[in-house]
């Protein structure tokens, strides 16, 4: 959800509630206002009744129009108090309810004392309550259009320096000779993320240039005494009077400088990948490399007697990089024919939609999942790295592709599930 998004949903409601809230407070105070005006014309009424009776020193008529009544009755009572009261009255002429306000006072004619009673139609009232309601929450609703117009536009234009540099960042790669070029904005918080963001980016890059210089010359020196150990070991071999045991000891020797040099071919390929040295992407011909390489390992399957079964999809193109596109399917096939047994079998399957290989094997003595990872082996082979899936899982990761190790009915499966953006 974005940020406006969510600006939104959480300001307009409560904008909305204190609108209303106020709305309602709004309403029960002009309704009281009126409501003592009303009073005011009531007590008018009744000091002019006095004033009639003081002059006259007979009562008025009584009235019965539709917006006033007054009326006398009878009482014996020589204290009352002034009572004001609200009356619902059914109109007959208006089919209709109506509510009438009214005040009750003691009135003293001679020796006879009545209760004079004078009530005024409250319509005229409800009616101004009601306009001033519909007027109230008009505008109402035009302060929230105005309000979500302008989070909308005013909002969107002042986050651009915020997204200018999510698009940046997004962009960023360590193989662009452009420096990050961030938008100029005069908020300061905006501001602060920029720097902090060229900052960033630049140490970054600074550390991934300093990495990449450390492991290229480190697999440079460390090749090269390995490639004369290598060389000082063939030389001795070579010697005459070489007693079995120190043959067995030369023997060893270069068989653990041949493992520790494809262990640093190895490490450096690993930390390649994912320093994203391989950035360039190619559109390949996933199933003909395939083929191919199948074809390139026909003679070592052969020589374990195995058997390659293949079910391949044609055409199944593919967008990345060529070179890991080859390492995955290398170690993938390499593994199955490394791992197998003599006459057993490989299963080839290859659609859109997966990469599957399956071997027969002896039975896993660790957890399946668990060979994924750096130099997790089942065998105890020196010829085992314990890289070799842990090299496609890192290139798995890269683009999006899911990678499961398990084992079924004797069989050793890798299934490499594609991302549907890598399939064209």
């Amino acid at each position: 959800m974005k940020l406006i998004a969510k600006y939104n949903r959480v300001t307009i409601p409560i904008i909305i509630a204190i609108l209303l809230i106020s709305s309602i407070g709004y309403y029960f105070i002009l309704h009281r206002i009126l409501i003592y005006q009303l009073d005011k014309d009531l007590r008018v009424e009744q000091n002019e009744i006095f004033q009639h009776l003081k002059e006259t020193g007979q009562l008025p008529e009584t009235s019965d129009y539709k917006d006033q009544q007054i009326s006398f009755h009878p009482t014996n009572l020589v204290e009352f108090k002034d009572r004001y009261s609200t009356q619902d009255v059914y109109n007959k002429r208006e089919h209709e309810g109506e509510s009438f306000r009214r005040i009750d006072f003691l009135v003293i004619q001679g020796d006879k004392h009545f209760i004079a009673t004078v009530k005024k139609s409250q319509q005229e009232t409800e009616d101004i309550v009601r306009l001033i309601l519909m007027i109230t929450f008009f505008i109402i609703a035009i302060l929230l259009l105005i309000l979500f117009i302008s989070n909308r536009f005013l909002l969107s234009n002042l986050w651009k320096p915020f997204r200018n540099t999510l698009e940046q960042l997004n962009q960023f790669n360590f193989f662009s000779k452009n420096k990050i070029a961030l938008q100029k904005t005069d908020i300061d918080e905006f501001k602060e993320l920029n720097d902090t963001v060229l900052f960033m980016t630049q140490k970054v890059t600074r550390d991934y240039q300093t990495l990449k210089g450390f492991t290229e010359n480190a697999s440079h020196e460390i090749q090269t005494p390995l490639a004369i150990i290598k060389n000082k070991v063939e030389l001795l071999s070579q010697s005459e009077n070489l007693t079995e045991t120190q043959i067995n000891v030369l023997q060893s020797l270069n068989e653990a400088a041949s493992r520790l040099s494809r262990l640093n071919q190895s490490l450096l390929l690993l930390a390649k990948i994912e320093n994203l040295q391989f950035a360039h992407i190619d559109t390949i011909d996933f199933s003909s490399m395939l083929q191919r390489y199948i074809d390139n390992f026909d003679e070592l399957a052969q020589a374990k007697g195995l058997r390659i079964l293949k079910n391949i999809e044609d055409k199944v193109i593919m967008q990345m990089n060529e070179s890991l596109a080859e390492i995955l399917i290398s170690n993938v096939i390499s593994n199955a024919i490394k791992h197998n047994i003599d006459n057993g079998n490989i299963t080839v399957e290859l659609n859109k939609t997966y990469f599957r290989v399956s071997n027969t094997g002896p039975e896993l003595r660790t957890n399946a999942a668990e060979l994924i990872g750096r130099f997790k082996k089942e065998s105890s082979s020196g010829d085992s790295l314990g890289l070799g899936l842990s090299i496609v899982k890192t290139i798995t990761d890269i683009y999006g592709f899911s990678i499961s190790y398990d084992y079924k009915k004797e069989q050793h499966i890798v299934e490499i599930i594609f991302n549907d953006l890598a399939i064209e």
